[in-house]
C-alpha cells in the first residue's frame, strides 16, 4: 500500500481504532457481565435452599390439644369404676378395664395391707370374679367384728343368690338406690359408712342415722347384712 497517498493514511486512521474496538470489550462491560452472574448465581443457591427446606411441597397438620384429646378419648379401652376398702394399702376408687377380676382391683389398691385378715380374705375373697360397675369390695381385717360373716367380704352383687335380699355391704350404689325411700345421695350415705365399718346388723342404717325407721320398714325385707 502507498501509504504516501493522502487518501490512503486518512483510510488507515479511519478504519483501525474500528476494527480493534470490535475486537475487545471494555472494562465496564467485564464489571456488567460479572456482577449479572454473581446475581445469577445468588438467585440459584437461594432457590435451591427453599426446595431443600420444603421438600416435594408437603404440608405436616399439627391437631391441636382438644382434637388430641378427642383422639385419646375415642382410643381408650372401655373401664369401669370399682371401690376398694378395708386390709388393703390404699383404699378408695379405681378405673380399671371391663372384663378386670377382684384380684386386679385389689392389686390396683396396693395389694393387701398388714391388717388383712388371711383365712377370712381367703374364704371369702372370689379373686376371680369379674369386676362390675360400681361395684365395692371390702377385704376383711383381722379382729373385724364382721370379719367372719358376709358383710367383709369383697363379694359382688353377681355372686349374691338371684332374686335374694340384697347384701348392704356389698350392693352397688344402682342397687341400693333403687330400695324403696332411698335416692342417689342415700345411696351414696351408706357405701361411705360401710367403707369405714362394715354393717353388723340391718338396723345400723337407723343407728348411723342414714334413714329414718320408717324409711327403714319399707324394705326391711329387700335387705341384708
Amino acid at each position: 500500500m502507498d501509504t504516501n497517498a493522502p487518501w490512503r493514511a486518512l483510510e488507515a486512521s479511519d478504519q483501525g481504532p474500528a476494527e480493534a474496538t470490535r475486537g475487545r470489550t471494555t472494562p465496564s462491560a467485564h464489571r456488567l457481565i460479572l456482577a449479572v452472574a454473581m446475581l445469577v448465581a445468588v438467585a440459584s443457591l437461594a432457590v435451591a435452599a427453599f426446595v431443600e427446606l420444603r421438600p416435594g411441597g408437603q404440608v405436616e397438620v399439627v391437631a391441636g390439644p382438644a382434637a388430641s384429646a378427642r383422639a385419646g378419648a375415642s382410643a381408650s379401652p372401655a373401664s369401669l369404676v370399682v371401690q376398694v376398702a378395708g386390709a388393703v394399702t390404699r383404699p378408695g376408687v379405681y378405673a380399671l378395664p371391663v372384663g378386670s377380676r377382684v384380684a386386679d382391683a385389689i392389686q390396683a389398691a396396693g395389694g393387701y395391707s398388714t391388717e388383712v385378715d388371711p383365712r377370712s380374705a381367703e374364704s371369702k375373697l372370689n379373686l376371680a370374679a369379674k369386676l362390675q360397675d360400681s361395684q365395692m369390695i371390702v377385704v376383711p381385717r383381722r379382729g373385724d367384728p364382721a370379719a367372719g360373716s358376709s358383710s367383709g367380704a369383697a363379694t359382688t352383687a353377681a355372686t349374691a343368690v338371684p332374686g335374694g335380699p340384697l347384701n348392704l355391704n356389698t350392693a352397688s350404689a344402682d342397687q341400693l338406690d333403687a330400695l324403696p325411700g332411698i335416692g342417689p345421695a342415700t345411696a351414696a350415705k351408706i357405701i361411705a359408712s360401710r367403707q369405714q365399718l362394715p354393717f353388723a346388723a340391718v338396723d345400723d342404717l337407723v343407728t348411723r342415722k342414714l334413714v329414718s325407721a320408717s324409711t327403714l320398714a319399707k324394705f326391711r325385707d329387700q335387705v341384708t347384712v
